[in-house]
């Protein structure tokens, strides 16, 4: 509906409500004020036949002797002096004459009898019980018209007639007023009213026209300006805005500013869009952009390449036309849109007509706002391979770490041997019992044996008998295999997790030694006793562990040390423990470290990678 037609439309409405507001007011003051002129014009014939019945009566009662002492005497005389009087029929009759609405009047005795009428053929009959015109003037107009329109109800104006000391009256003056007169009379005011209600509705529809048509005109020209803009057109001169009204004038200086913004706005989207497509032409990973609809928008020249087909030919299709849901990553895809949630690094097989399955690492992120979809595919065998590659590099870094201790642990008894095997040279020759001497040689051998076996051991690579293993549960058991050590330390040892799973890939037996050793270090520390509290949970893509103690902190000039081979700082620790926990959890793609302050305590921290299920 165009904005003319609306406005037509809006105004006939308008004027419509108007007119008819007005015209139930014109109608229910006509059909009050009429109905009220009835209603005295009634009741002023009933008073009038009143005083012509008490007149008659005192007329014929002055002429009865003796008069009747009794009151039940002076009603048996009124009724037959009411009943028997010719002439107040003729006057009952010559009064009902001027009135128009009205078609009869009659006077009842205390039994409902008609005694006096203007109809001869009711006399003697029992009197008729109407509806009360009064009860109709009360009625809302609408409920008054109706009645009158449909049917042929007569309606009565009663005056009662009596004695004080009479609880009944001993008459009833009745006025019928008819329906049919009434109709008569009031509908052709309401044909009236009608006609002037219709006239003016229709005056309304074409001043309306003439209204929309005046007050669309300059907003047609608004509009041209709005398209001009949209167009691209350049801003008009300020002068051609002269000949028209003010505030013409002034709309059309604030549509060159906004011309002018739109058009700078409309540069930038080109600029950024022009960015992005580069940014995109020189990544790997295949990213595609879906709007709100689930339509392509945007997409990188490597997925073409990852899904073998023309970017130029899908852009613009849905998402269920180039990811159907039949397939794995198309299923994958719209479960993570349906649930609302992202999903990074999904591990999914990608399935070609003639081609062998490809494995891709799928993430989902919806925008802010609902306003779209990036989803972004890598291809799984170069990131295995590229994290193959960082792994080799934590291990040679890791172990260059621990040589430097075990060549400090070499140097120290090579240096003890020499200076024993000169003191021994010197004292064979003058003292033949040199037994002390040699036996000090060979405890450093033996010492010096088990540095280098040590060393090899962690120089040689390690068969890692990989499954899927719960991490929750594998602290959950360590802790319970070392709380008796704990209890016999007075350490009070606490264990926390999240309800799910938290799944990794790794050795089971390595990784439980490698956590043993961290809780018994944090036992170990609190010799007083205190509080350990183990603790894991999952984060988006690693399970985390967390060993809290409450001991006395490690102190600054050893936090370089700690994961050193044969550095501790027990009086009976071998200094191995941390060591091998730091090359299992480099094994197994994992991070370690901690934090300590001194007096409060230590936090060590693993972190592994989960374990990516293939959909």
């Amino acid at each position: 509906m165009s904005l003319r037609t609306r406005l037509l439309v809006l105004i006939v409405l308008l004027v419509t409500v108007i007119v008819t507001l007005l015209s139930a007011m014109n109608l229910d003051s006509l059909v009050k004020n009429w109905s009220t002129g009835v209603m005295e014009r009634s009741e002023l014939v009933a008073r009038q036949v009143k005083s012509v019945v008490l007149a008659r009566i005192g007329e014929r009662l002055a002429q009865v002797i003796p008069p009747p002492r009794t009151l039940e005497e002076n009603k048996l005389l009124w009724t037959r002096i009411v009943s028997n009087d010719q002439e107040l029929e003729e006057l009952i009759r010559a009064t009902m004459t001027n009135a128009s609405m009205i078609v009869e009047i009659n006077v009842s005795g205390e039994l409902g009898e008609i005694l006096v009428t203007s109809n001869p053929s009711r006399k003697g009959k029992i009197i008729r019980n109407l509806p009360s015109f009064e009860e109709w003037r009360s009625r809302e107009v609408t409920d008054r018209l109706l009645e009158l329109s449909r049917g042929q109800q007569d309606y009565e104006v009663t005056l009662p007639l009596g004695v004080p000391q009479q609880k009944l009256p001993i008459f009833t003056i009745q006025v019928v007023v008819s329906s049919v007169f009434l109709r008569d009379a009031i509908l052709p005011q309401v044909y009236k009213l009608g006609v002037v209600s219709a006239v003016s509705l229709v005056l309304s529809i074409f001043l309306g026209a003439f209204s929309a048509n005046l007050a669309i005109g300059p907003l047609t020209s608004i509009s041209k300006e709005l398209d001009r803009i949209a167009s691209g057109g350049q801003n008009r001169d300020e002068r051609e805005a002269l000949g028209k009204t003010r505030e013409l004038a002034i709309v059309q200086s604030k549509l060159n500013l906004l011309g002018q913004q739109i058009r700078g706005a409309q540069e930038d989207a080109t600029h950024m869009r022009s960015n992005i497509e580069s940014l995109m032409a020189r990544m790997d990973d295949a990213v595609l952009l879906f709007d709100k609809s689930d339509q392509l928008i945007m997409a990188g020249p490597a997925a073409e390449r990852m899904l073998g087909v023309n970017i130029a030919k899908i852009t613009g299709k849905n998402l269920e036309e180039i990811f159907p849901a039949a397939s794995p990553l198309g299923s994958a895809i719209q479960q993570s849109i349906r649930l609302g949630k992202p999903a990074h690094d999904y591990l999914v097989n990608l399935e070609r007509e003639g081609k062998p399955g490809t494995r891709l690492l799928m993430s989902v992120d919806p925008l802010a706002d609902r306003s779209g979809t990036l989803i972004t595919l890598r291809d799984a065998e170069s990131r295995r391979q590229l994290a193959s590659q960082i792994d080799i590099s934590r291990r040679l870094a890791a172990i260059s770490r621990l040589t430097g201790g075990v060549a400090h642990e070499i140097k120290n008894p090579l240096n003890s041997i020499a200076l024993r095997l000169e003191l021994l040279r010197s004292r064979l020759e003058q003292h033949p019992d040199a037994h002390g001497e040699i036996d000090v040689i060979s405890q450093e051998i033996r010492r010096l044996d088990r540095v280098v076996k040590t060393f090899l051991d962690f120089t040689r690579p390690v068969d890692l008998a990989v499954e899927e293993v719960d991490l929750a549960a594998l602290a959950r058991e360590v802790t319970s295999l070392v709380r008796p050590q704990a209890t016999m330390h007075k350490v009070n040892l606490q264990f926390s997790a999240e309800p799910e799973k938290i799944v990794i890939r790794g050795d089971r037996d390595l990784l439980k030694q490698a956590i043993l050793n961290v809780v018994m270090n944090g036992i170990e520390a609190m010799r007083s006793g205190g509080n350990l509290v183990v603790k894991a949970r999952l984060s988006a893509e690693h399970g985390i562990l967390t060993i809290q103690d409450d001991g006395p902190g490690i102190p600054e000039g050893n936090k370089n040390k700690v994961f050193q081979l044969y550095f501790t700082t027990k009086e009976r620790g071998s200094g191995i423990g941390l060591a091998m926990t730091f090359r299992a959890v480099q094994l197994h793609n994992g991070t370690i470290d901690f934090t300590s302050e001194a007096g409060k305590g230590t936090v060590f921290r693993l972190q592994f990678p989960v374990s990516i299920q293939v959909a």
